[in-house]
């Protein structure tokens, strides 16, 4: 009797202590904000002019209970990934109960694709606040990671794309979103103390073009004014390189006004790319000048190409920069109207770059084969590529071969990245997800 008592208390009283009501403590939170108010100015200042590991250390330091630990961790989302999963951890093992650290430390969990214990703590978060739709987005992406397929296609649907799409995208672009950006910043100032001044071109690159997200980018002044007056240090105003850096920024200033004659003055007089001049060596300025170039008519991208295409090319090769050799492929697209497969070839296998790849598979798309080998020895190469699992699963369905694992291997990925939507939207994952619902084999 004894023994039928104490199951029937676990069966009934084990739920009911795991669904338990969560709780928000949202103003103990506010007053931690309030506290850590100076703490966080010290960061900000910190970090312009800091090595960013020594300025997360500093902060860290304030966090003397679980809603401060709360506080910094969010703080440091974006910064420093493994410290803010720790503060959020602590946080949450101190009051399993609130609401705000069930979530941060369930998205934490996530981030490292511990599926299975964030899912359960979405669970718990979604019970108690229904109306957060990208509590199902998350569910459905933990739960096409840990095999329980129409669970995942159920929160998806309860996410409700066709009216929150944009909550949607955004709930995607939290978990697999940019965080090393503030880390590679450092990064680059301290090579450059060593002596590493080339590092100067993609510091002020990542400066002036800073992901705000997978759709927006910004201005970062406080570090452009702090990284250009190193710049000035370190090179000196009449060094070469120091004007190439200067007449970019201006350019790009320029650019926002729509000035393109401003933009070929400043282009000549620097001796940049226009009247055959030097095209500068970092991949990702380059391609940025000569895309200004192009739309401001101050370069024809034909007679570019034609003139100056094998120099370009042979200066890719020469600095084994995957953005040199993807500018010489798309002028050479442009121009030909596709990429000769040497090239993208060249991207993919020497340069391990996957827009080659992808390149070359669309070119051989009408010929593409499910056990191609190429592609498969592309998907060892990338094997996060949703775009060449895509192609799988097309050419399993085109040639009536089982679809739903290799949907389900796309659609993890597609959560990923957003890869096969050249907007990075939710609209083919959307529609991939649709498919898997129909397709049982």
């Amino acid at each position: 009797m004894n023994k039928i008592l104490s199951l029937f208390l676990i069966i009934f009283i084990f739920p009911k202590c795991f669904s338990q009501t969560l709780e928000s403590h949202r103003e103990k939170i506010e007053t931690a904000k309030t506290e850590l108010k100076e703490a966080n100015k010290n960061f900000s200042t910190c970090i312009v002019k800091s090595e960013v590991k020594l300025c997360v250390d500093e902060l860290s330091k304030n966090g003397t209970d679980e809603y401060k630990k709360y506080s910094i961790g969010g703080i440091l989302y974006e910064i420093d990934a493994d410290k803010s999963f720790k503060l959020h951890e602590e946080a949450y093992l101190a009051n399993k109960n609130d609401l705000n650290f069930v979530l941060e430390y369930a998205i934490e969990l996530h981030r490292k694709e511990k599926y299975a214990e964030a899912s359960k703590l979405y669970e718990r978060y979604s019970e108690n606040l229904p109306k957060d739709i990208r509590a199902y987005v998350w569910l459905s992406d933990c739960y096409i990671n840990t095999g329980k397929i129409e669970k995942s296609i159920l929160n998806w649907g309860k996410a409700n794309h066709a009216d929150n799409h944009i909550s949607i995208d955004n709930a995607i672009y939290i978990i697999y979103g940019k965080t090393t950006q503030i880390k590679t910043r450092s990064d680059l100032r301290s090579e450059i103390e060593k002596g590493k001044t080339s590092n100067f071109y993609p510091l002020l690159f990542l400066d002036k073009n800073w992901e705000t997200d997978w759709w927006n980018t910004h201005t970062q002044k406080y570090f452009l004014d702090e990284d250009l007056k190193l710049a000035q240090t370190k090179l000196g105003e009449t060094n070469p390189d120091f004007k190439i850096l200067k007449a970019y920024l201006k350019i790009k200033e320029l650019e926002e006004i729509g000035q393109s004659e401003e933009i070929k003055k400043v282009l000549i007089e620097n001796k940049i790319i226009l009247e055959n001049n030097p095209i500068p060596a970092f991949g990702e300025f380059s391609s940025d000048l000569l895309r200004i170039c192009f739309i401001n008519k101050l370069l024809n991208e034909n007679e570019f190409y034609t003139k100056r295409g094998n120099e370009l090319l042979d200066l890719a090769k020469k600095t084994k920069d995957k953005d040199l050799l993807n500018i010489y492929a798309y002028l050479q697209a442009s121009v030909n109207g596709t990429v000769n497969p040497e090239i993208d070839k060249l991207g993919w296998k020497e340069f391990r770059d996957e827009r080659f790849a992808q390149s070359y598979f669309s070119a051989k798309a009408n010929d593409l084969r499910y056990d191609d080998i190429e592609l498969n020895e592309a998907l060892a190469d990338f094997p996060n590529s949703s775009y060449l699992f895509w192609l799988k699963a097309k050419c399993a369905k085109l040639e009536n071969k089982p679809v739903r694992q290799n949907l389900i291997e796309l659609i993890k990925r597609e959560f990923k990245t957003l890869g096969t939507d050249p907007n990075k939207y939710s609209y083919r994952l959307k529609s991939y997800i649709g498919t898997l619902a129909i397709e049982k084999v």
